[in-house]
């Protein structure tokens, strides 16, 4: 029979560092994490929740290596990033969101005038 692990939420709630229930459930609104009820309490399942706890990390990841965001975040979660970051290919992308738009600006920030 196929099973797909569950969480419930005293579980989780010792996992994200709240120490009531309530508190849990606000979190899993928060990062839209769907809660499901069945005899035992009410639970995510265990996948869904690795997503939403991990989702920081994922989007800082995101912003420092670009595409390359997976094989850092496989690295992580094996203990093996010290191996990424030693090899020659390792390569920081840094996405600022600032686009210089004065003459002055872009000279201080490497774009050149013509």
């Amino acid at each position: 029979m196929f099973y797909i692990d569950r969480m419930y939420l005293d579980k989780m709630s010792k996992l994200i560092n709240k120490k009531d229930i309530r508190t849990a459930k606000k979190w899993c609104k928060k990062n839209h994490l769907k809660l499901y009820k069945d005899s035992s309490g009410e639970f995510a399942y265990q996948n869904d929740f690795d997503l939403a706890f991990d989702m920081p990390l994922i989007n800082d990841l995101k912003l420092k290596y670009g595409n390359n965001w997976e094989e850092y975040y496989h690295a992580y979660n094996k203990n093996e990033l010290h191996k990424i970051l030693d090899s020659p290919q390792s390569t920081k992308v840094e996405k600022t969101g600032y686009a210089p738009k004065g003459k002055l600006s872009s000279k201080l920030f490497g774009g050149s005038l013509k």
